[in-house]
């Protein structure tokens, strides 16, 4: 076999896993994940049905730490569960600055991504791995409104506002 076949098949086969597991099809079960809190692993899926903020972000990037402050605020206001996804190393996140670690806390879900985030990105809208990242799932965990770049306070109350008014998950 050559090497672009067997680069092929090998794709496809990863493809075929990932879609195999329900995580691409979001207009079925919507999007989900599996990730560590560092103390458990959570599934996106089995937390309780309602719109949810997911954010993909690094330390050492600044529209990345910007938007935190907005993201902790939104999550304090409870009008979406805020889920924070860090695309790095745990001591990374702790070498983080003073107001970044303090945004990560409760009632926002802080997260740590895969070694290698690029499937979960593509996933989440993001093949292009920009970051900040940011999807704003409805109550059936279906994307309503995404961006990559830098968000701020008006843009993401109005994406909650929005996802919030779309199909209830009954």
């Amino acid at each position: 076999m050559t090497f672009a076949r067997s680069i092929l098949a090998s794709s496809l086969a990863l493809s075929a896993g990932l879609f195999a597991s329900g995580a691409g099809r979001a207009g079925e079960s919507g999007l989900d994940f599996e990730l560590s809190d560092g103390s458990r692993f959570i599934r996106l899926s089995e937390l309780p049905a309602r719109t949810t903020v997911v954010n993909f972000w690094r330390s050492d990037c600044p529209p990345c730490r910007r938007e935190m402050p907005a993201l902790a605020a939104a999550a304090r206001r409870g009008t979406a569960r805020v889920v924070a996804v860090a695309l790095q190393r745990p001591a990374e996140t702790q070498a983080a600055p003073d107001a970044v670690r303090a945004a990560l806390n409760p009632p926002l879900l802080s997260l740590h991504g895969p070694g290698e985030p690029r499937g979960l990105l593509a996933r989440f809208g993001d093949p292009a791995l920009s970051l900040p990242h940011t999807v704003v799932l409805d109550a059936r965990r279906r994307p309503c409104a995404r961006r990559s770049g830098e968000i701020d306070a008006a843009w993401l109350d109005a994406a909650i506002a929005r996802c919030s008014a779309s199909q209830d998950p009954s």
